[in-house]
């Protein structure tokens, strides 16, 4: 079987909702979704400027491609076929340098969504995740979740050892 985004995107969001997950967020390839709005991380000194060139406005922007939520773990995830270094960089540089802008993200979204779960990011383990096809090489990630896709209906999935949820790898099963 060929691993596309595609797939891995459609398997790991059945495996997520399969296990109690609400999707938050996300964008299919392609820049569609049917079934979640998306949910895009601006840099506020672009976007609020009254710029005349809009263009202006998607400098900066990170647009994860799926938001996940359960028991008060948001998982934050990239998907690819295989395993991405870039996809890694823009989550740890989501979650450090432009957290204060998720944040800010997600309670604009709440507000505007009617999504109150998600209205106080900090009052939720955010979490890191990679989805892409299993047989991928990989470096190990003990601060992100692994979501290893090898069909539809199978995925593994490797809870971050290192996080500040030790109870993480519970959710999963």
């Amino acid at each position: 079987m060929r691993i596309t985004e595609s797939l891995v995107h459609c398997a790991v969001r059945a495996y997520l909702k399969r296990y109690g997950w609400s999707l938050v967020a996300g964008q299919f390839p392609g820049g569609t979704d049917d079934e979640c709005h998306i949910l895009n991380v601006m840099d506020p000194e672009l976007c609020g400027d009254n710029c005349p060139d809009p263009s202006r406005h998607s400098e900066n922007k990170l647009v994860p491609d799926l938001f996940a939520l359960r028991d008060g773990v948001l998982l934050v995830i990239e998907m690819k076929p295989t395993y991405s270094a870039d996809d890694a960089a823009k989550l740890r540089l989501l979650l450090t340098e432009r957290r204060a802008h998720l944040d800010l993200a997600l309670v604009t979204f709440a507000q505007d969504r009617s999504i109150p779960l998600v209205a106080t990011p900090s009052n939720l383990v955010v979490v890191p995740g990679l989805a892409f096809g299993w047989t991928s090489p990989h470096p190990p990630n003990p601060d992100f979740c692994h979501f290893l896709v090898k069909s539809l209906n199978e995925v593994t999935v490797v809870p971050p050892l290192s996080h500040d949820a030790p109870s993480i790898g519970q959710l999963f099963v």
